[in-house]
């Protein structure tokens, strides 16, 4: 129960990163963005050490491998996502996104071997459905001809997405999350620079202060996703995924003055329903 909880809070933090994006009005790329997101996050990991005067020889790792191709699969989902609402409709690229948790279900189930009953996969087509509920109420969610490459971005965004959340269980089992937290950072600043700088657009003192604040507001969501994957399998973790068109409806109202219509009420209460089932039914292994 605990791990769901923790999972719905690490969404809502992120969902602030995904927004982030449209709050620029496009004007600032996909690329650098995610980049200040990485950096942010190294900086602040590294005041933290120097304040708490770790020895960095305790939280070396032995999995710096992982820790690189995780930080490729999270930022690389991060940008597709981003891509991808800015180059088609928000709700169809939403709904291609939100494929994500049928992914980290698939890879928790037939990789890690996480048993999953039947009543739990249909909680999880419940979750699914809700999400496609909510979308498909807003604008069409149909591909044309002009929209097919922009679509294939938001599906690989996705299983990027769900390979970053097997990499978070695999190394929230065997590492600290200093060592997580600070591997990814420092990855994820190396290796989106380059894209980041080709793309890169003048920001105000302002502006780059708020991009920072992305790297203070991803550590804290990747701790809730750490804690999470460390309290439930990732078939359960997957699902709950879904409460993002909850958060997203709250900051659509809050930020953009968009209204939720009652299809957003009524999906967003199936996946509601769909993930206190899951966990409530689902016991830690």
């Amino acid at each position: 129960m605990f791990g769901v909880l923790w999972a719905v809070l690490g969404v809502g933090l992120f969902g602030l990163i995904y927004v982030s994006g449209k709050m620029t009005g496009g004007a600032i790329s996909a690329c650098q963005i995610i980049w200040f997101r990485y950096f942010g996050a190294l900086l602040t990991m590294l005041i933290w050490l120097m304040l708490r005067r770790n020895d960095l020889r305790l939280i070396a790792s032995k999995q710096v491998g992982l820790h690189a191709v995780r930080a490729l699969a999270g930022g690389g989902g991060g940008m597709a996502a981003i891509y991808a609402a800015s180059n088609m409709e928000v709700a169809s690229a939403t709904s291609i996104g939100l494929l994500d948790g049928l992914f980290t279900i698939l890879l928790g189930v037939f990789l890690l071997k996480e048993a999953f009953t039947p009543t739990q996969w249909l909680s999880a087509l419940v979750c699914l459905f809700g999400a496609m509920f909510v979308v498909a109420g807003g604008d069409s969610v149909s591909l044309d001809v002009n929209n097919w490459f922009p679509a294939l971005i938001a599906l690989c965004g996705a299983a990027m997405v769900a390979i970053e959340s097997i990499m978070i269980k695999t190394l929230a089992r065997s590492e600290p999350a200093v060592s997580v937290l600070l591997y990814v950072s420092a990855f994820g600043t190396l290796i989106f620079l380059v894209p980041a700088l080709w793309l890169w657009q003048p920001l105000g003192s302002l502006q780059t202060l708020a991009l920072l604040s992305l790297g203070p507001i991803a550590i804290a969501g990747q701790l809730c996703n750490i804690k999470a994957f460390r309290l439930s399998d990732a078939a359960l973790i997957g699902p709950i995924r879904y409460s993002w068109i909850i958060w997203g409806t709250a900051f659509g109202w809050i930020f953009f003055n968009e209204v939720p219509s009652l299809t957003t009420y009524l999906g967003s209460a199936l996946i509601l329903a769909g993930g206190a089932k899951l966990a409530f039914s689902r016991a830690r292994r």
